[in-house]
């Protein structure tokens, strides 16, 4: 017996966490990192400033995810009032 609930639109932020800021805080670091890249091979003369390998992205994403403080989770959960 299951029984589905469906949410309004635009409500998922106010009651999942994820939704309410911690991946935007994740987006944000990693976007810094990438545009920091970018200025940083274009200084160096490189041509092709937005190629990115695989590991290297891999490696600014745990990076980016690293910078997500605890607190800003702690906030986005109490943000949505469901602990």
């Amino acid at each position: 017996h299951v029984q589905l609930e469906f949410f309004l639109p635009n409500l998922t932020s106010h009651v999942q966490p994820n939704d309410a800021g911690i991946i935007h805080s994740f987006k944000a670091h990693y976007r810094q990192s990438f545009c920091q890249r970018e200025i940083d091979l274009d200084n160096a003369g490189e041509r092709e400033i937005y190629k990115i390998t695989l590991h290297e992205a891999m490696v600014m994403a745990k990076e980016a995810w690293d910078a997500v403080t605890p607190i800003t989770i702690k906030h986005c959960w109490d943000h949505c009032g469901i602990q």
